[in-house]
């Protein structure tokens, strides 16, 4: 039986909010997610909707509503729904995909993710193979998919 992994989002609640179909994902910021299928990036909503088609190279988060990507290994802005938005920048800034906003962390026992509250309780059970931190309610989980 082959064995593939593939990311999808959980709410708080342990709940597959966006199923795993994702090659990479990460954290929601300003309602949107980087996601990448392959080699592309593009964005998602809370839904698992595509709002900005992966073609990127690099897709980092939205801050005050732009997002750094590069296409063609050219640095850009774009707004939320992937129009251009401010001036292209040839160098690459620090890295700014990381980073979360809940009472929920990311724990391990044995080989399997899950979350604790602030206490260390196990608010979800340990069931990912890797689990990124909270923010705007939902966090990226990596499942493996079976055959």
């Amino acid at each position: 039986m082959a064995k593939e992994y593939k990311w999808g989002y959980v709410d708080e609640r342990g709940e597959m909010r966006i199923e795993p179909r994702y090659d990479d994902a990460w954290n929601f910021h300003e309602e949107r997610a980087a996601v990448k299928i392959e080699w592309a990036r593009g964005y998602i909503d809370r839904e698992g909707n595509y709002v900005v088609e992966p073609k990127y190279q690099y897709a980092g988060p939205f801050r005050d509503g732009k997002a750094r990507v590069m296409l063609d290994d050219v640095w850009e802005y774009i707004d939320r729904e992937g129009n251009p938005a401010g001036e292209a920048t040839p160098v690459k800034m620090e890295d700014d995909s990381a980073g979360g906003d809940a009472a929920l962390t990311p724990a391990a026992k044995g080989k399997k993710f899950g979350y604790t509250d602030r206490d260390g309780n196990w608010v979800i059970k340990p069931q990912f193979v890797q689990a990124g931190p909270f923010s705007d309610g939902l966090a990226a989980v990596l499942v493996e998919i079976k055959y």
